[in-house]
């Protein structure tokens, strides 16, 4: 399981985590969502010890943004 876009923490049981959510926002909610989490992880880029990681991480809701913009 890739630890960035499906980390175990945020996949017990049948429902991600992250469906959840997106389940439960309305549409400009869910962009805002991704936007926050990209800025969270550029933010913390440097302090937390592992840039590549957050770099990635931010990169992943990059592209879910992206997702949710192209629909």
């Amino acid at each position: 399981m890739n630890d960035i876009t499906k980390p175990k923490h945020y996949t017990q049981g049948s429902v991600a985590c992250l469906d959840a959510i997106d389940s439960v926002l309305e549409e400009s909610s869910r962009i805002d969502f991704h936007r926050t989490q990209i800025v969270k992880y550029m933010w913390r880029l440097r302090d937390k010890g592992d840039s590549l990681k957050d770099a990635k991480k931010a990169q992943f809701y990059l592209g879910r943004l992206i997702e949710k913009l192209e629909q």
